[in-house]
């Protein structure tokens, strides 16, 4: 925003800051904040700003949740197997196997909907009790959901097919499996992009304290 501001006896129009000289050297800039429209509710609990020249101490929450990408890549798949083995695995770090962590696994074909048998899927793990240690996987989460069909469709892990998010390991890695419906006709042939993204929630909550 600006303003139409008289200074020394002067008219200047639509002035968005003024610069003055500070004592001691350099300049104090003082902006036109008219448009500003947060509400202490708007800002993280304990920080401040200023809003219409007042100072605000914020009181919300801090702002809503985000997903961090940890990893991402490419798997190659052409099988005709009904039986589920591992595509391939993705290095995420070991952000991606920590107690708590919420984790989401994105599986598309490069070639989109029906080139082969598979499109593509989403998994979500929820690693609530394994904690860096103790086992080296997590495969059986509280949550745990994959996408089998075009139609959006959503099924348990068991029974699976397609191309799917399988695992978490100790070491980092995410297993990613593929499995052949033998119901359908044509196979699973297709390049996979898989990116591997941790939920973070607001304020550093964590699920299960």
């Amino acid at each position: 925003m600006s303003q139409n501001i008289t200074l020394l006896g002067a008219s200047y129009s639509s002035v968005p800051a003024v610069k003055l000289p500070k004592t001691g050297g350099g300049t104090a800039q003082f902006d036109d904040t008219t448009d500003a429209n947060a509400t202490a509710a708007d800002i993280a609990s304990g920080k401040t700003a200023y809003v219409n020249g007042q100072k605000l101490t914020g009181t919300g929450s801090g702002g809503g949740s985000n997903w961090t990408l940890l990893a991402s890549g490419t798997l190659t798949v052409n099988t005709t197997s009904t039986s589920a083995s591992s595509a391939g695995t993705i290095a995420a770090g070991s952000e991606a196997y920590t107690k708590d962590a919420v984790i989401w696994v994105r599986i598309r074909g490069q070639s989109g909907k029906r080139n082969g048998y598979f499109y593509g899927s989403d998994a979500i793990f929820v690693n609530h009790q394994k904690a860096n240690g103790g086992t080296s996987t997590f495969s059986a989460p509280a949550i745990e959901y994959y996408r089998v069909s075009d139609s959006g469709t959503y099924t348990t892990a068991t029974g699976s097919y397609g191309v799917y998010g399988y695992s978490i390991n100790s070491s980092g890695t995410v297993t990613i499996r593929r499995r052949y419906n033998s119901s359908n006709t044509l196979t699973i042939n297709d390049k996979f992009d898989v990116e591997v993204y941790k939920l973070t929630l607001p304020n550093n909550e964590k699920l299960f304290d």
